[in-house]
């Protein structure tokens, strides 16, 4: 297969990026304990990963009460600081985005932007991105495309020109409401099989793999 001309790479960085999962887990543990809820094991955290912090502490204390969901947000957030410092990036990302340092590149994600540019400041990964939105920065948060329409409209990059690199369905059906290129890495918070049901124009196990199949 020839390689796709790309001119911008968007990437999510939850389970795409840094491998995040361990730190949010008992980051919600902790507040579960702190805030005298029952406990849950990383399974029934994990069903609420990928959809913004709210909806993963709502998800985790069970509740969509906006004044019990906001004293739960202030402790996993609390806790969170402390956790990220942990946090790695996975295989291989620092190499992927040397390779490509001559294109565009923004994240696009539903984690809170502080979050995110601490990791990466952390990892001295930020100065490779042209661009961070988090779910604190952005108009909407996935499924709903408008961070990818509002990035190709400000770059000026025709939806063909532009990849969306995600490891959960949920990033998959982010970038095909954009129209944009579709790749899933399994690596991440979704496995194999979920993620081909999806239909991603690519998937790979490890972001090097791009190598040959995007130009």
């Amino acid at each position: 297969m020839a390689a796709k001309k790309i001119d911008l790479i968007m990437l999510d960085f939850d389970g795409t990026i840094a491998d995040s999962l361990p730190a949010a887990v008992k980051s919600i543990g902790q507040m579960l304990a702190e805030l005298a809820y029952p406990p849950k094991n990383a399974e029934e955290i994990g069903r609420h990963i990928g959809f913004g912090e709210r909806a993963l502490v709502a998800g985790s204390i069970g509740s969509d009460d906006e004044r019990l969901v906001a004293e739960a947000q202030a402790a996993y957030y609390r806790h969170n600081l402390e956790n990220i410092k942990a946090v790695r990036p996975y295989p291989h990302v620092r190499e992927f985005l040397e390779l490509y340092q001559d294109k565009l590149k923004v994240v696009i994600s539903n984690k809170r932007d502080e979050f995110i540019r601490l990791i990466l400041a952390e990892h001295r990964l930020g100065n490779y991105f042209t661009e961070i939105i988090g779910g604190d920065s952005a108009a909407c948060l996935k499924p709903d495309p408008c961070a990818i329409n509002d990035v190709l409209k400000k770059y000026r990059v025709a939806a063909g020109r532009a990849l969306y690199i995600g490891d959960m369905t949920v990033d998959v059906a982010t970038g095909k409401n954009a129209g944009v290129l579709t790749c899933a890495v399994t690596y991440g918070f979704h496995g194999k099989a979920a993620l081909a049901q999806a239909a991603p124009d690519l998937i790979v196990d490890d972001l090097l793999e791009l190598k040959g199949l995007i130009a």
